[in-house]
């Protein structure tokens, strides 16, 4: 019995490991571009931010120059729960100032600062709502590419996701990489696929009548995940803006790093349970292949948990030379599947806007990788705990010079 329940789960994770590594065969090649139309589109930019005072001032001013008509967007910093100088700087940057503040036993973070804004502006002004966090930079040409999707007919756009300090150090490096491979592996080869892509948490635009539609209700540690989810159930999908960037500051220390992935791996089980479950039904009954889609994404991290068992019970029958474990799929196909994904980490940081060492970045891939295993199954039983710890920033920026890093790498 026990042995044709290892098999089973075998299988299971072959064709799971089959299933992303045929999608990410549709990442090789140039992206190709948008066709270009003229400013139409009016947005809504919006930054939630606690206590950012060392960042915020960067991002305020980047959006500023964005290369689009100034009359065509507005920016509005929201100051949640601040108990510094942010809200002053925002008003110093002549930009819209909401000072969110919370009662006691309240339930703080993100979503909730989101909620508050949404209720008091009047969303009828705009067609796109831009969301970013406090600590980004972004290029020049973002609302163009979001108003060149917005009159395509797409309602929700995710951009390329890029890293302020990939050369900090090598937790820093570790967060890039992944980046990099999975814009190119999953984002873009699902794009041209048809599949639905994903929020990344920040420098996403969503179309003003969908946010009426489905309303901002998500209120998990990964609420952009959520509101992907739910738009999946209503048969909308996330695109994608390949040459549209935003860049973010990844923390230093691993530390800090395993507290970031910790909520981001509790927020992911807490939607899992939520909806995987209602899009595989939506697929079945719908043929909505997304839907689908965007379920796997989700059981994903069972994968992780189910895959970790089953190694070690491997190397226990290898060094105890039982039969524990007995493997039922050859070991040379994981090899295979191995050395593609080492191939395709170079392939993707040979277009990557900073150069970093091929080695250094799949040994940093690698090690961070495994060290979520034991975040996912601590999140697993503490999924429930919707603690949000702020990620401090202390990388004071301007793209211009993120962009000269990039040209002397």
């Amino acid at each position: 019995m026990l042995s044709s329940i290892l098999i089973a789960l075998q299988v299971v994770i072959l064709i799971w490991f089959g299933y992303w590594f045929i999608i990410s065969l549709f990442g090789f090649g140039k992206a190709k571009p948008m066709e270009m139309r003229a400013p139409k589109s009016r947005f809504l930019l919006l930054v939630p931010a606690h206590n950012e005072e060392v960042v915020i001032g960067d991002l305020l001013d980047n959006l500023k120059m964005i290369d689009y008509p100034a009359e065509l967007f507005d920016i509005c910093l929201i100051a949640d729960n601040c108990s510094d100088r942010t809200a002053d700087i925002g008003r110093e940057k002549e930009v819209i100032v909401l000072e969110h503040y919370y009662m006691p036993g309240e339930p703080k973070g993100k979503p909730y600062a989101m909620k508050y804004a949404l209720d008091m502006i009047d969303l009828d002004d705009y067609e796109g709502i831009c969301v970013f966090d406090a600590d980004n930079l972004v290029t020049p040409n973002y609302l163009k590419e979001m108003n060149n999707h917005l009159i395509a007919g797409h309602r929700i756009i995710q951009c390329y996701l890029d890293t302020k300090n990939p050369k900090d150090n090598f937790i820093t490096m570790s967060y890039a990489t992944s980046y990099y491979m999975m814009n190119r592996s999953w984002q873009l080869a699902k794009s041209r696929l048809g599949l639905g892509n994903a929020i990344g948490g920040t420098g996403f635009c969503v179309e003003r009548q969908l946010f009426n539609e489905i309303g901002w209700t998500a209120r998990s540690l990964t609420e952009d995940l959520e509101f992907t989810m739910q738009a999946l159930l209503k048969g909308v999908k996330t695109h994608w803006s390949h040459y549209a960037k935003v860049y973010d500051e990844k923390p230093t220390n691993f530390w800090f790093s395993c507290v970031q992935r910790l909520r981001w791996a509790r927020g992911h089980w807490d939607v899992c349970f939520k909806y995987a479950f209602p899009l595989i039904w939506r697929g079945i009954t719908k043929r909505d292949m997304s839907a689908i889609d965007g379920a796997m994404y989700l059981l994903n991290p069972g994968k992780v948990v189910v895959a970790t068992a089953m190694s070690m019970m491997f190397y226990i029958s290898l060094v105890f030379g039982n039969q524990l474990y007995d493997p039922f799929v050859p070991m040379w196909l994981y090899g295979a599947m191995i050395l593609f994904n080492v191939v395709y980490i170079g392939i993707a940081l040979r277009d990557a806007s900073h150069k970093i060492n091929l080695f250094k970045s799949y040994a940093s891939l690698l090690f961070i990788s495994y060290s979520y295993i034991p975040l996912f199954m601590w999140a697993l039983v503490t999924f429930t705990k919707r603690v949000w710890i702020r990620t401090e920033h202390t990388k004071s920026t301007s793209l211009q010079e993120v962009e000269k890093a990039q040209a002397s790498a």
